[in-house]
């Protein structure tokens, strides 16, 4: 196994939201508390290059994105600021970087088989519908027959393929790999660590990550790689050389990728391949 960095990407705020839509396009979301902006950046996965920068809607904070489909980045807006409540659906086209439709007054559900389905919530109950995802035109209508759209929505998750993902989990002494224990182990055992340490792995690659104590309230978070069939150390990073606090999902990989977090606002990949 090797691993070569593929592209990075800093921001000046801090990173909000990663997101990876079926077409390998990445998503990030940055937000500045302080100037009340929010900022979305494009890259096409698999070649790093960068298909547009520092995206900002009309709403330039009280924004967010509800999901991705087919190229199609679906927004959110805010009822009011500070409220956890979503309103309003906007479709945005990644390759043409235009909106190509909205809607004032549906708020998002999900989305399946081509379909957006959302509601109007209305004084005791709300009425759903089933939009298309391209043109945002009603093409079926629910009424207020909640059953159906949770069982819709049921379906929909249950197909959801995250096979692709490979997330950090929790080590424990249970752990039954002896390759993955020793390797953890050898790293960790004489460091202070503190809170749990992340792992996983794929095949022969281990990825995991720990914080170790340098002085009372200060960490060190850092991220290995490790090549499980011969024990070689692929990849050391820090990522926060100064942590206040512990931070957890610092890293994960999706298919050939590696995707580090950085003191909350820089997002490392790397690219792996085989040997």
């Amino acid at each position: 196994m090797k691993i070569k960095k593929h592209f990075k990407y800093k921001s000046h705020g801090q990173i909000w939201r990663i997101l990876i839509s079926d077409s390998d396009k990445l998503i990030i979301e940055t937000r500045d508390r302080v100037t009340k902006e929010v900022f979305y950046q494009c890259y096409e996965l698999g070649t790093g290059k960068s298909i547009f920068t520092d995206l900002q809607l009309e709403d330039k904070f009280w924004v967010g994105i509800e999901g991705l489909y087919k190229n199609i980045i679906y927004f959110h807006k805010f009822p009011k600021p500070d409220m956890p409540g979503h309103k309003q659906i906007i479709a945005f086209d990644i390759a043409s970087q235009k909106t190509l439709w909205s809607n004032t007054d549906l708020s998002f559900l999900f989305i399946d088989d081509d379909l957006v389905y959302g509601f109007q919530q209305g004084f005791e109950e709300r009425t759903f519908y089933a939009l298309d995802y391209l043109s945002g035109a009603v093409l079926k209508e629910f009424g207020n027959d909640y059953k159906t759209i949770n069982m819709l929505r049921a379906e929909s998750e249950e197909e959801k393929d995250w096979s692709d993902y490979l997330y950090p989990k929790k080590f424990t002494e249970a752990e039954t790999d002896l390759r993955v224990d020793k390797a953890v182990k050898s790293k960790t055992e004489n460091l202070a660590i503190e809170g749990e340490v992340e792992y996983n792995f794929s095949g022969d690659l281990l990825c995991f990550n720990f914080h170790s104590k340098v002085f009372e309230g200060s960490f060190v978070n850092r991220f290995f790689a490790v090549n499980l069939s011969n024990g070689k150390l692929l990849l050391d990073e820090v990522l926060n050389a100064n942590a206040t606090a512990l931070f957890t999902d610092s890293f994960f990989v999706y298919k050939n990728f590696l995707f580090l977090l950085r003191e909350k606002n820089e997002v490392i990949v790397y690219a792996l391949t085989k040997t």
